[in-house]
C-alpha cells in the first residue's frame, strides 16, 4: 500500500516536471528572440548567452528532479573535462532526459534538432536562438546539408552534440552506430569526446512509458572516456565508429562490437 502510494506521487512528479519542462520552454521560445534581436554584441555572442540562459534551466530542471528524489544528478558534480576547442561530443542515449542532462553538464553545446520542432511555434523560436541544427526533411543527414552545418559550428568554435545510435538505446544496451558524427568530426578535424550515460535502475526508457517510475530514484551518471582524435584513424570513419562502439559496448558490458556495430548510413540522430 505504501510503495504504491510512493510511486503514484513519483508519478505525479515526473508529470509535473514534464509540464515544468514544456511550458518553460514555450516561454523561453516567446521571450529569447527579441532578447537575441535587442542585445548588443555581436550575433555569435548573442545566440552564446541564449545557450548559457538555457543551460542554466536544464541545471534547474534536474536539481527539481534530484530534490523531488526523482532521478539522482547533478551536472555540476558530473565527471568530465571538456578538451580546449571545438569537439563533437558524443554519448550513449538511454533515457529520454539524456539531451538536457549533456546541455547542463557541457557548456555551449548546439544538436541537431528534427524539422517539425524547429520549426513549430513551441520551441521553434528557442531552438533557432540558440542556433541549433536543422535536420532535413528526409531526416538526419540525407542530404549532407546537417553535416555542413555541423562542420561550420565547429569551426566558429561551438561544441556540437550527436548520439551515434540515432535513436534511445535499447534498455541496458546499445544500438549499431551511425557515421554521421565521426564524419563530422574528420570534416572539421574537432576531437570525438565519448560519454557514457548510466541510469539506474532505468527510467524514461525507450521500451517504458514515462509514467512506469521505478520504486527508488534512478541514480543518473556521466562520465567522460578516453577523447578520439579523428586524424589518427586517416579519414577512416566507418573503423572509428566501430572502435569507439567496441569501447561503450565493454564498458557498458554488452560485449565486444559486433558485425553490424556500425549502421550502413551516416546520418546522425536529431532530437
Amino acid at each position: 500500500m505504501i510503495i504504491a502510494l510512493d510511486q503514484c506521487v513519483r508519478v505525479v512528479l515526473t508529470a509535473l516536471a514534464f509540464m515544468g519542462f514544456y511550458l518553460g520552454a514555450t516561454l523561453l521560445s516567446w521571450c529569447l528572440p527579441p532578447v537575441l534581436r535587442w542585445s548588443r554584441g555581436p550575433l555569435v555572442v548573442r545566440r552564446a548567452r541564449c545557450r548559457t540562459l538555457v543551460r542554466g534551466a536544464f541545471v534547474f530542471f534536474h536539481d527539481y528532479m534530484r530534490v523531488m528524489r526523482l532521478i539522482r544528478f547533478d551536472p555540476r558534480l558530473a565527471e568530465v573535462k571538456p578538451p580546449p576547442g571545438p569537439y563533437v561530443l558524443i554519448a550513449n542515449h538511454p533515457t529520454l532526459v539524456d539531451v538536457t542532462a549533456l546541455m547542463a553538464t557541457y557548456p555551449d553545446l548546439v544538436t541537431v534538432v528534427k524539422e517539425p520542432l524547429f520549426k513549430g511555434v513551441s520551441f521553434g523560436g528557442l531552438l533557432r536562438a540558440c542556433d541549433h541544427i536543422e535536420s532535413e526533411r528526409e531526416g538526419g543527414m540525407a542530404g549532407g546539408r546537417v553535416v555542413l552545418d555541423a562542420v561550420e559550428r565547429l569551426r566558429a568554435g561551438v561544441p556540437v552534440l550527436i548520439f551515434p545510435e540515432g535513436t534511445r538505446s535499447p534498455e541496458g544496451g546499445l544500438g549499431a552506430f551511425r557515421r554521421g558524427a565521426f564524419e563530422i568530426a574528420a570534416r572539421a578535424g574537432a576531437t570525438v569526446v565519448p560519454a557514457l550515460i548510466t541510469c539506474d535502475p532505468p527510467v524514461l526508457a525507450k521500451e517504458a512509458p514515462w509514467y512506469r517510475a521505478p520504486r527508488t530514484p534512478s541514480r543518473y551518471r556521466i562520465v567522460q572516456m578516453p577523447v578520439i582524435d579523428p586524424a589518427a584513424w586517416k579519414g577512416d570513419t566507418r573503423a572509428m565508429a566501430s572502435h569507439v562502439h567496441a569501447m561503450y559496448a565493454r564498458t557498458i558490458g554488452s560485449g565486444d562490437a559486433p558485425a553490424s556495430a556500425v549502421a550502413p548510413d551516416a546520418e546522425a540522430v536529431t532530437v
